[in-house]
């Protein structure tokens, strides 16, 4: 607002300025020139008055008809004669008087009173005379005066519009800031829903979008944490109601039922590795939602990779088959394994063994595509087997976290690919895992 009082002040000011000088040139030159002109014909009377044998000053003066206010003096032999009794000859400038005794015609300003009054002088050399004719500037005066106050209050008006269109633009580019402050503060009560309006102004639109985008992701981790909290509260109710129940059991057994603390012991014994699994994979669910699972991108083949997993899990590296062309990804090496890994557990687990894993490229993506045995996954729960704690088919007493799909959900999303269930064509389910292929040079 400030400173567009300023700027409207100092355009203000330089116009009136401007305008006042311009006018003031102007009316001065213009008065000048009239008053000139006015003075010669008055001196040419005058002249030809005192050229008329016997003709007193005093006489001619009075015969002379200047302009209304107007005061004649006349210099004549060392005296001074005046049209006026209040005049007296001090009242002429003495740089007119120099310029007019050298036989020069000159003007200058002075005061007649108290109003400004312009002298003109004129040498009579014909007569031996020097004259003089004042002639007020009253009106002038006036005229300037008016128009400088005019101009000032013109100045001053347009600095208060100035102050006003600033106090208004200034409103208008804090608007924004006030309507996102509100947003903040409602966002901090919890009210994850709000959202910055969409806004036609391209200055605003990046702010307004990212600070939305910014909500939204903020929202998201939000989402994840709570469900992360209630995944791990979920997951480890059941074994720790076991292990309890099992310890209780424990307790209460004699010294004689061996059998029944044999069956006690296994039971804690899966369980115990079911809650460490769960821990596994629910921390490993973690690292990756938050983005630093893994220890950076590098360059993998997908070929060399599956087949390590599986002869890592003591599994029969025949059931791959690697296809033709290029088979690297860029990714995380030791994510990417764990992802292969719980494929090939949940067909085992969920599928009644492996029947074949092939690993080929598809366009722009390399896919690892996991054949299982068993009855296959049911149309509509082919998404729902990748959610949390999902154990859609599950056979015999074989039973899992539930974590291991979702594992490999988030793993392709981290690494911006996708996973997706499909129907064998010989019976049973295909899981199938892409990845985007990284055709830079190099190694794989």
């Amino acid at each position: 607002m400030l400173s567009f009082a300023g700027l409207a002040l100092l355009v203000s000011v330089l116009l009136a300025v401007g305008t006042y000088l311009t006018a003031r040139h102007f009316l001065l030159s213009q008065r000048e020139g009239t008053a000139a002109r006015q003075a010669f014909v008055d001196a040419a009377l005058v002249r030809e008055g005192l050229m008329t044998a016997g003709a007193k000053v005093s006489d001619v003066l009075d015969g002379t008809s200047p302009p209304a206010g107007s005061v004649v003096v006349v210099n004549r032999e060392g005296r001074w004669y005046a049209s006026s009794l209040d005049i007296e000859p001090d009242t002429v400038p003495e740089d007119v008087r120099a310029l007019v005794s050298r036989g020069a015609a000159a003007r200058s300003w002075t005061r007649l009173g108290a109003d400004p009054a312009l002298v003109v002088g004129v040498p009579v050399p014909a007569v031996g005379a020097e004259f003089y004719e004042l002639s007020p500037a009253r009106e002038l005066d006036s005229t300037l005066t008016t128009l400088a106050v005019v101009l000032g209050v013109f100045a001053a008006a347009t600095t208060v519009a100035g102050a006003v269109i600033g106090a208004s633009a200034s409103r208008k580019v804090v608007a924004p800031l006030g309507d996102v402050a509100s947003a903040a503060a409602s966002i901090a009560a919890g009210r994850m829903t709000t959202r910055l309006p969409p806004t036609s102004d391209p200055d605003l639109a990046v702010i307004v979008g990212s600070f939305n985008t910014m909500v939204e992701a903020l929202d998201e981790r939000m989402q994840r944490d709570a469900r992360f909290a209630a995944d791990v509260a979920h997951e480890l109710r059941s074994p720790v109601t076991t292990l309890m129940t099992s310890i209780a059991v424990l307790r209460a057994t004699g010294e004689d039922a061996k059998d029944r603390r044999d069956a006690t012991t296994d039971l804690l014994d899966r369980e115990v590795r079911r809650l460490q699994r769960s821990l596994e994979h629910l921390l490993e669910l973690g690292r990756l939602e938050a983005g630093v699972a893994g220890t950076g991108s590098e360059r993998v083949d997908l070929g060399e990779l599956v087949t390590h997993s599986l002869a890592q899990t003591r599994r029969p590296t025949e059931l791959v088959r690697v296809g033709e062309g290029r088979l690297v990804v860029s990714a995380s090496k030791a994510v990417l394994n764990r992802a292969v890994v719980n494929l090939l557990d949940n067909a085992d687990l969920h599928g009644d063994g492996i029947r074949s894993v092939e690993v080929e490229r598809v366009g722009e993506m390399v896919q690892v595509r996991v054949v299982d045995a068993g009855p296959g996954v049911p149309e509509a729960d082919r998404e729902r087997v990748f959610e949390r704690f999902a154990r859609v088919g599950s056979r015999g007493s074989a039973s899992g976290t539930g974590l291991g799909l979702s594992l490999v959900a988030e793993a392709a999303q981290s690494h911006h690919g996708s996973v997706w269930c499909e129907e064998s064509p010989g019976g049973g389910a295909t899981f199938v895992l892409g990845l985007p292929a990284d055709d830079a040079d190099g190694d794989g």
